[in-house]
């Protein structure tokens, strides 16, 4: 038999109302932003905007949802009225699914009533303790820690159908503990609830609770015939959960394939020490999700909405990330983040921030001994060199390899942290040297220039190696070019010289030390 897991967060909207606020201490209010409504943000927020929610301080203080704002605010002056898009709840909501997926396999969320669904049919038994041998008062403790400890407020409960479960968490009195129906019992559930629990439209409540319905318990004693010309077009359905039969399907929440994280500000934002405050808490966000993926971020991209009265032209800057080694820790992508953002100069007010993850790779487990300790460098390496990374630009840190190359000058080349390196080859004149291997016996020099110097005359010089057409499928062009040592008496070194046999020119490539 199918068990759903549903989750009831009441003070979702007000939570993310109060994040975009620095004072945590006064009353607040939110208005929706609706796709069609004429409310987009504070600025277009009159008098005679009704409250569609209020937080429970400002409840305690006569505030109730309806309510003009002028009225609120002659009752309570301290008042903070927010403007919540319908796009922040889904996100959150979408946040808090992807988060679940870890306990279940079908994952999703109702943008009405706040509530999050996880199928976890069969995976109860997982949780199982000595005390709970079903698992799942296990499960929904866990899961209630799990969305607590991502700052939201929620109550939890599980039932053999979706509407079920959601109605008993809504109106679940007993707030510290998570609810769990026995299987097959809905029925019995259903019985102590209001009849607001039953997926019925307002005008039939307001007729129901007239003639002396209350619960959804009065309802399932009057007879079937008689009651369903009063329950509106679902009839059918509702006929079906007072029965206790509740076979909804779920609609299954698809993670975004690019993980983002987006925080939209009260005001603009002009110090690199506001923008990092954001930055932490977008950061602890993306940890999460990278966590609940089981991958790790190569390639990161910080998009900085810009107030468009100050910068009309430029409405948002990309800061871009390449990291050497893949991160997952919120410090981690901190640490970087904050590297950049210290060298970047913000010239106009920031508005909205949002995190990405573009690129990502799987996140292997590291097996632990319990007799060799862990080594620190392992665990710090990744951190500091992508700190270096966002400091000196991407494709100069790395590590420096050897490769398979007709070219000397070619042979050495910076290798990413943990990338698959190439194995060093090895002198093709040892017995159990591999077939392709490309080095010779030849001497090799110990440093490389940047720039090679030209010289007019090589002098006393000994040839050691001679190449035709090296590489002609990635260069296009025939080459012969000798590669000899000599002595320099201006440097006072030897030098590692190509001589371009076809052009007669030189240049010291390197010095053999």
């Amino acid at each position: 038999m199918r068990r759903i897991v549903a989750i009831y967060l009441p003070f979702l909207r007000i939570e993310l109302a109060r994040a975009s606020t620095r004072d945590e201490g006064s009353p607040i209010a939110l208005v929706l932003a609706r796709p069609d409504g004429a409310v987009k943000d504070e600025r277009s927020l009159l008098g005679n905007t009704r409250l569609d929610e209020v937080c429970p301080k400002a409840h305690a203080l006569g505030l109730r949802r309806g309510q003009t704002i002028a009225s609120a605010r002659a009752r309570c002056a301290d008042l903070r009225v927010r403007v919540v898009t319908f796009d922040a709840v889904k996100d959150a909501l979408g946040r808090i699914a992807e988060a679940l997926l870890a306990l279940g396999a079908t994952t999703s969320f109702s943008l009405e009533n706040n509530v999050v669904w996880v199928d976890v049919t069969g995976c109860a038994h997982l949780h199982r303790s000595r005390t709970d041998t079903t698992g799942e008062a296990v499960l929904a403790d866990r899961v209630k820690r799990l969305v607590e400890k991502m700052n939201h407020a929620c109550r939890v409960a599980i039932a053999n159908g979706p509407l079920v479960a959601a109605a008993v968490a809504r109106f679940n009195s007993r707030d510290a503990q998570s609810v769990v129906v026995p299987s097959g019992d809905d029925k019995g559930a259903l019985r102590g609830l209001p009849i607001a629990a039953l997926p019925l439209p307002d005008d039939a409540i307001r007729w129901l609770t007239r003639v002396g319905m209350r619960t959804v318990g009065d309802l399932q004693q009057l007879p079937r015939r008689s009651l369903s010309t009063r329950l509106g077009a679902n009839g059918a359905s509702v006929m079906a959960l007072l029965d206790g039969e509740d076979s909804t399907p779920l609609c299954a929440y698809v993670p975004p394939v690019v993980p983002e994280e987006t925080a939209t500000l009260e005001y603009g934002i002009e110090s690199t020490e506001a923008l990092l405050f954001v930055v932490k808490g977008l950061s602890d966000r993306m940890a999460a999700r990278l966590a609940r993926r089981a991958v790790a971020a190569t390639r990161l991209e910080l998009l900085l909405g810009l107030d468009r009265a100050v910068a009309p032209g430029e409405p948002r800057a990309i800061l871009s990330l390449f990291l050497a080694a893949p991160l997952a820790e919120a410090s981690e992508m901190l640490s970087v983040l904050r590297a950049r953002i210290d060298a970047f100069t913000i010239e106009a007010p920031i508005l909205t921030v949002t995190l990405r993850a573009t690129e990502t790779v799987p996140r292997t487990a590291t097996p632990q001994n319990l007799f060799i300790p862990e080594a620190k460098a392992d665990r710090v390496l990744p951190r500091l060199i992508a700190e270096l990374e966002a400091e000196l630009g991407s494709g100069n840190v790395g590590v420096l390899t050897l490769t398979n190359r007709w070219l000397p000058q070619e042979r050495s080349r910076l290798v990413p942290i943990g990338s698959s390196r190439v194995a060093v080859p090895r002198v093709l004149s040892s017995p159990d040297s591999p077939k392709g291997a490309l080095l010779s016996g030849a001497p090799e020099p110990t440093r490389l220039l940047v720039q090679p110097i030209a010289l007019d005359e090589v002098g006393d010089g000994r040839v050691y190696v001679r190449q035709e057409s090296a590489e002609w499928w990635n260069r296009g062009v025939v080459v012969l070019r000798d590669y000899a040592t000599a002595w320099i008496d201006w440097m006072g070194a030897m030098a590692w010289i190509e001589i371009d046999r076809r052009r007669t020119q030189a240049w010291i490539r390197g010095w053999m030390d």
